[in-house]
């Protein structure tokens, strides 16, 4: 029996076609439907987590540049060193000097304006 032609031998319209595919399978086609729904929704979702992660860490919405507080120096701290290296005795004095107390053995004394200035171009790049 062919499909495209009814008993009375007169061709069926495309729409009572594809009504009648729909009918005979419409579970297949509302299950494949729901699963690119499905996809779609989780493409979405993950788009959106992942800006709103970029925006948490920025800490705002807008460009660094726009803010209109100045940039802090970096304050002096602790640096832990590779296995087996040690402070030099400046930085342990400096350490001393400034807090009362020895340095720890793998540490040094980090002060950022004066590592910036004692540093030439050639030698920070190295």
């Amino acid at each position: 029996m062919n499909d495209s032609t009814p008993e009375d031998d007169e061709p069926t319209s495309l729409v009572a076609k594809t009504r009648n595919l729909y009918r005979k399978h419409r579970g297949k086609i509302l299950a494949v439907g729901g699963a690119v729904a499905g996809v779609a929704l989780a493409v979405v979702v993950a788009r959106h987590t992942m800006e709103q992660n970029v925006t948490e860490d920025t800490g705002s919405d807008a460009p660094p540049e726009s803010t209109s507080e100045p940039r802090q120096p970096p304050k002096h701290h602790l640096r832990n060193l590779p296995e087996g290296w040690s402070a030099s005795d400046e930085k342990k004095a400096q350490y001393k000097e400034e807090t009362g107390d020895d340095l720890a053995p793998g540490t040094t004394w980090v002060h950022p304006s004066e590592d910036e200035e004692d540093e030439d171009p050639g030698e920070a790049a190295a």
